[in-house]
This record gives structure tokens, C-alpha cells and sequence, in this order.
């Protein structure tokens, strides 16, 4: 048997020229007891340019088809995540119902405090702080330190955009504009629970930012979370599903659901309407 040591013989036996390859014309020749095919070469081939421009060709169709289904399947993923957290925030609206005799909370909360706010909390840390206790003297530490920040705010919206905590309660999920208070052309001073029922609107939704800093969130009523699509301006966020197509929003029996554009259409003059909740 040949060890490593006879290899350098060999490899300078069968050098280009060398007189065993020209013997070597037909079936296979024999060097230091190791058979080699005919036409053996001793050196590979390198790459020609029409070769390496085939290849790049190929890598880049392979990236084309990939890297959008991976970006469908990360938006796939992070619609599920908001789905959830809408889940939770009806929990937390739910809990609230329980402690409150069935009255839903308005947009922002305008109850006179001592000493007095100077900012009107929104309905989002009203029923985070009725159900956790009321955040820590500084509130924006107390909500980066919890799950309000998870909760509250729409991981989708988050990667977009960002996030920056405010002390009334900043988020990225909108309430219906029906909760408004009655001073700013909402709907009734306290709305109970047993008012609400078989409604076809959803009263909680993943909003836009607002324009003046996206990085806050959504206003906490629909009404300034519009979302353009064509020439129109739309109350839904078509930001969701696999094609971020859909909107997403809760409704009062609690179930939540991918809302198309069709079906958003005639969503959007309901939601538009702050007197009523269909």
C-alpha cells in the first residue's frame, strides 16, 4: 500500500509533458503502483466568466423568491402577535366591565384629580392601571418595566415606526370613536355594557401613528388614526396578514378578526360615526 510519501513522485511524474501521460493514449497507465484514468490532469479547471455570471445569475433568482416569503412570514408571524395583544387589551376592557358596573371607560379619562394631571390618561393605561395598580411615580419607567409596553403596543406598528412611552398612555391599539366624550361629539356620558351587545363595528383597533410623531403612537380615539389607501382616507390599517392586506380589530363579544379592504369599505363610514355603534 502507498503512504502520503509517495504522492510528491507521483504528482511530478505526471506533469504536463510528461512521457507517461503521452504513453498513457488509450485505457489507463500505472505510476508507482497506483493507476491513473487516461488523460488524467493534475490541475482542475477554473471557472470560466460565462460560468461564475450563471451562477451569480442563479443566486439572485433564488434571493428574489425567498427573501419576499420570508418577509410575508415575518408579517404572518407579527400579525399574530397583535392579534394576541388585542386579545389581551378586551381581557383588561372586560376586567374593567367587571369593577365598574358594566360601564365602559371613554376615550380619555377627564375625572378630576388632586392634585391635578397635566396630561388626561387614555383609556389604555385606565384599564391597565385597574387591573395591575396604578404605575409608580415615574409612569414611562413603570410602563417600559411591564407588560404594558408589549401589550399596548402593536409589535408590527413597533418595527415600523417605534415606540415612546408617554405618562397619559400611549399605544398603538384605538378605541372606537363612539367613546368619545360627550363634549368632543361622543356618544353617551356612560355606556353600559348591555347597550353594546350584537354590535357589527369593532370598538378596539390597530391605528396608525400620529403624524406629528410617529414614534408616540395612535391617538387613542379612531377618528386621527386614518389610514390611506388609493385616494380615500380609511379608519382601518391595511398592515396585517401575509400580503399586509388586512386590518385587525376586536370586537365587543370579544372575538378578533382579519378585516379585508372590501369588507372595510363598509366598515369605514360606521367607524366614522361617533354617535352611534352599530
Amino acid at each position: 500500500m502507498k503512504t502520503r510519501h509517495d504522492f510528491p513522485a507521483i504528482r511530478s511524474a505526471v506533469k504536463p509533458g510528461s512521457p507517461i501521460l503521452g504513453q498513457a493514449a488509450s485505457g489507463s497507465v500505472r505510476v508507482g503502483g497506483l493507476r491513473l484514468p487516461r488523460n488524467a490532469e493534475p490541475f482542475a479547471k477554473a471557472f470560466t466568466l460565462a460560468e461564475i455570471l450563471v451562477a451569480i445569475a442563479i443566486i439572485g433568482i433564488l434571493a428574489a423568491v425567498l427573501i419576499p416569503a420570508t418577509g410575508h412570514r415575518r408579517n404572518a408571524a407579527l400579525t399574530a402577535a397583535s392579534i394576541n395583544n388585542l386579545r389581551q387589551v378586551h381581557l383588561l376592557m372586560q376586567t374593567y366591565l367587571n369593577d365598574h358596573n358594566g360601564d365602559y371607560p371613554m376615550s380619555v379619562d377627564q375625572t378630576p384629580r388632586t392634585p391635578p394631571l397635566d396630561y388626561e390618561p387614555t383609556w389604555r393605561r385606565v384599564i391597565w392601571e385597574n387591573a395591575n395598580g396604578p404605575f409608580p411615580a415615574d409612569v414611562m419607567a413603570g410602563m417600559k418595566t411591564t407588560a404594558y409596553s408589549k401589550i399596548m403596543w402593536c409589535p408590527l406598528m413597533v418595527k415600523r415606526y417605534g415606540q415612546l412611552e408617554h405618562p397619559c398612555g400611549q399605544g398603538s391599539y384605538s378605541l372606537n370613536r363612539f367613546f368619545m366624550p360627550p363634549e368632543w361629539g361622543g356618544g353617551m356620558r356612560r355606556i353600559h355594557r348591555s347597550d353594546v351587545t350584537g354590535k357589527v363595528e369593532p370598538y378596539i383597533m390597530a391605528g396608525t401613528t400620529l403624524a406629528s410623531d410617529r414614534r408616540i403612537g395612535t391617538f387613542y380615539h379612531l377618528d386621527s388614526s386614518k389610514f390611506p389607501y388609493d385616494t380615500e382616507w380609511s379608519n382601518l390599517n391595511y398592515a396585517y396578514g401575509t400580503s399586509g392586506d388586512q386590518a385587525i380589530g376586536a370586537f365587543i363579544d370579544g372575538h378578533v378578526e382579519a378585516i379585508s379592504r372590501q369588507k372595510g369599505i363598509g366598515l369605514d363610514p360606521l367607524l366614522s360615526d361617533r354617535t352611534s355603534l352599530k
